[in-house]
């Protein structure tokens, strides 16, 4: 009988392709060559290590599940895949180490006006900027799966209230003083002075934050976006800046990608822009590989699969 054929299409390098040595023997692993085309490796493939697009999905005839190393799934919505009985898995358990600090990283630039004292530095001038501390202030989070928890914690850690709101009844970490879903988010939006956003985009979330969600918000509060840009109106966020509701938006997404050249954001002196490098992280390769073994150990032992993505909901 022949084993069950696992395609690695993402190819992590070869320190983190080694770690398939742990995985189960009862597998046959496989590996995509350079420059092929997925399409034409995929055809008996049972378990995919990648991503798989709409014109190649129906020579998928064996696959059973993909793992992504990644987190974001909206490449998975064509109705052939969303509707069929393979499983996707991504990585969003993984990834709030580091997006967690690169969300605080915008914010801190933003509020100790790191970027100011670069720019000044840049032309060996010395000058004193005034600086906000963060303690004491209102953080919400949207959006409390992986990313929205690790950002709770470090809100904690700088002494910070922190709120949340979430569309599923998740269960309230400890790092959280209160929670809430979606109807509640614009009365938690008036208590906000920090807003991370960290959920991902769906059609109900698309555009979430406009013209009333920042209208809602105190004077002089801050938005922080580390998830996907398109959950923001970009529009309304920038009458936001201009009318002094937000006092800065750290934005490592953008509405679109990347960010047109004539785009009025770059130029916003209470804007930090950068380019959807939250993720990156040194350790991030062999986390999902390591999930990803985990996966194919549960997978032959008959076991349900961690980190399965609810295809319809889209996270």
């Amino acid at each position: 009988m022949s084993k069950p054929k696992v395609l690695i299409a993402h190819r992590p390098g070869p320190e983190v392709e080694a770690m398939l040595e742990d995985a189960p023997s009862e597998l046959e692993i496989r590996f995509l060559p350079a420059g092929e085309k997925l399409g034409d490796h995929i055809s008996d493939i049972e378990i995919l290590y990648g991503t798989v697009n709409e014109s190649d999905f129906p020579k998928a005839k064996a696959l059973r599940w993909i793992q992504q190393p990644f987190v974001g799934v909206e490449w998975a919505r064509f109705p052939a895949f969303r509707d069929s009985d393979v499983s996707l898995v991504n990585s969003r358990i993984l990834y709030g180490p580091q997006i967690a600090e690169h969300a605080f990283a915008l914010l801190l630039s933003m509020t100790r006006g790191i970027t100011t004292q670069l720019a000044f530095m840049r032309h060996k001038h010395w000058e004193w900027t005034p600086s906000i501390e963060i303690a004491g202030m209102t953080m919400c989070i949207l959006g409390l799966g992986g990313i929205g928890r690790a950002v709770a914690v470090r809100a904690k850690a700088f002494d910070c209230k922190v709120i949340a709101v979430d569309k599923e009844p998740v269960e309230k970490p400890d790092t959280v003083d209160q929670l809430g879903q979606m109807d509640s988010l614009v009365d938690f939006l008036s208590q906000t002075d920090i807003l991370m956003v960290c959920c991902p985009i769906t059609p109900e979330t698309h555009k979430l934050l406009s013209h009333d969600q920042f209208n809602a918000m105190p004077d002089g509060s801050y938005i922080v976006n580390v998830s996907r840009g398109k959950v923001v109106d970009e529009d309304a966020m920038i009458a936001a800046l201009d009318s002094g509701k937000l006092a800065g938006a750290g934005l490592d997404v953008t509405y679109t990608e990347p960010y047109p050249e004539d785009g009025p954001l770059w130029t916003k002196q209470n804007v930090i822009l950068a380019s959807h490098t939250a993720g990156g992280s040194q350790n991030i390769g062999k986390r999902a590989m390591d999930l990803f073994i985990e996966n194919l150990h549960h997978d032959v032992n008959g076991e349900p699969l961690v980190n399965v993505v609810d295809k319809q909901k889209g996270y």
